[in-house]
């Protein structure tokens, strides 16, 4: 085996061996566009927050929670979600999931093209909408 094979075959070994995926440092950035922000009737202490999330391929939120509701329908592509403890879930086009308070989840796009979502949160007035888990 040439020098220039061996020193390959072991960058490829350790990047199979790390502990961390390799693609998590560098997948692509979600883009989050604000659509509205409103108080929710009848209750001052919430909010009602709406958003459009437009999901790369590879790109993904991470374990995370939020103080209230996720309600997400996905308008284009597909997305993977997954409650921590069950199994993932893929979501087309026209699918709706929601995420209740508290429980820990994340969602990704596996897919080779791009995914979009319209995501709705009602959450506590003063709270981030999510908060990431800390391993």
């Amino acid at each position: 085996m040439r020098r220039s094979e061996l020193l390959l075959s072991l960058v490829l070994i350790a990047g199979l061996c790390a502990p961390t995926p390799l693609l998590s440092q560098d997948a692509p950035k979600l883009k989050i566009t604000p659509v509205q922000k409103e108080p929710l009737t009848g209750q001052p202490d919430k909010e009602v927050v709406a958003l459009i999330v437009e999901w790369p391929p590879g790109s993904g939120t991470g374990l995370h929670t939020h103080p209230g509701d996720e309600y997400t329908t996905v308008l284009e592509g597909e997305v993977v979600g997954r409650k921590e403890g069950a199994e993932p879930k893929t979501y087309a086009a026209g699918q709706s999931y929601h995420n209740e308070p508290g429980v820990v989840h994340e969602a990704n796009n596996k897919a080779a093209s791009p995914a979009k979502t319209f995501n709705v949160f009602v959450v506590e007035k003063g709270k981030p909408i999510s908060e990431p888990v800390k391993k």
